[in-house]
């Protein structure tokens, strides 16, 4: 079985070499108080007075100091243009479809986890796993006119009164099912009522509440 490795901080290895050239003290018990080999002990005496003379050298420290500097200015400007490609790429991902989010969330080996990868993408967590699909050609209808009434009014509907305004146009359905289609409506067409209350005195916020939307989407992701 080999024997494991031991890494040496500089400074420890300073302070043995430093205590090895005290002429009381012999490199044997120099080793053995630090824990480690003579043989250790001689290399880094040898190490040490090979490059003392550089500690007097002052363009040595000033030269590391500038390369130091102009490593730590490109670094800086790589993070800049990595995050500039990175809030890029979030805008464009959430403005894709929901059919499309739901296919490229990584549910096996992405170091994200469901809940982060959904929330990189602008997806509502639960409308990945739900997946219903209308039954019958009435329910694709009712779908279609469900969307129209979340796209056109600006009032917010619960199903409820979905469902009482449904039934005033005809359509025979149940308070289930309208609750039912509604979150279908939701998961799978990517379509939500809203909540945005209406300002009696002017109706600019109605106006311009796509520019709201686009704001909300294009928001950095944290």
């Amino acid at each position: 079985m080999s024997k494991q490795h031991t890494s040496f901080s500089p400074e420890f290895k300073m302070q043995a070499v430093l205590e090895s050239f005290n002429p009381n003290t012999t490199t044997a018990q120099v080793a053995k108080k630090y824990a480690t080999s003579v043989k250790n002990i001689v290399n880094w005496k040898q190490q040490f007075l090979k490059n003392a003379h550089l500690s007097f050298d002052p363009t040595t420290s000033k030269n590391k100091l500038e390369v130091l500097k102009k490593e730590n200015a490109r670094l800086e400007k790589l993070l800049i243009k990595l995050q500039l490609e990175t809030d890029d790429a979030v805008k464009k991902l959430q403005n894709l479809d929901i059919a499309v989010k739901k296919q490229i969330i990584d549910t096996s080996s992405s170091p994200l986890s469901i809940a982060q990868q959904c929330k990189l993408i602008g997806l509502n967590r639960p409308s990945l796993y739900y997946a219903p699909r209308p039954s019958k050609k009435n329910d694709e209808a009712i779908i279609k006119r469900i969307c129209e009434i979340f796209q056109t009014n600006t009032t917010s509907y619960g199903y409820r009164t979905m469902h009482q305004v449904l039934i005033k146009e005809g359509y025979k359905i149940g308070v289930n099912k309208v609750h039912k289609l509604i979150k279908i409506v939701e998961a799978e067409k990517g379509v939500k009522q809203t909540s945005k209350k209406v300002d009696t005195a002017t109706n600019e916020s109605i106006q311009h509440s796509h520019i709201l939307h686009d704001l909300a989407l294009a928001k950095p992701f944290n």
